[in-house]
């Protein structure tokens, strides 16, 4: 997963994540490399700075392909979606 490292992800992020994510997730974020880049991408264009405590709770939701993960996002005005991620991450769990 160093790929995230050119997402901004800090090589401790990295390593906790390899550390606690199971292994055929782990597989499977390899694998999507394209999809969960686009995915990241997408928060960070939305203006979200805490997208890497968002991958490392929601990894799963990275794995969605990119037209549905910006839908989910789509339906919220985005500066109140932006602020509210920001105060409270968990939040990404009911969008």
């Amino acid at each position: 997963m160093m790929y995230l490292k050119e997402l901004g992800f800090g090589e401790r992020d990295i390593n906790m994540m390899e550390n606690s994510i199971p292994e055929l997730a782990q597989k499977m974020l390899e694998e999507q490399e394209n999809t969960v880049t686009k995915n990241i991408n997408c928060l960070k264009k939305l203006g979200v700075t805490n997208y890497v405590d968002a991958f490392e709770k929601f990894y799963n939701m990275f794995l969605l392909n990119n037209d549905e993960f910006e839908e989910i996002f789509a339906k919220y005005d985005r500066e109140d979606l932006v602020e509210k991620l920001q105060n409270n991450i968990a939040i990404m769990e009911y969008l």
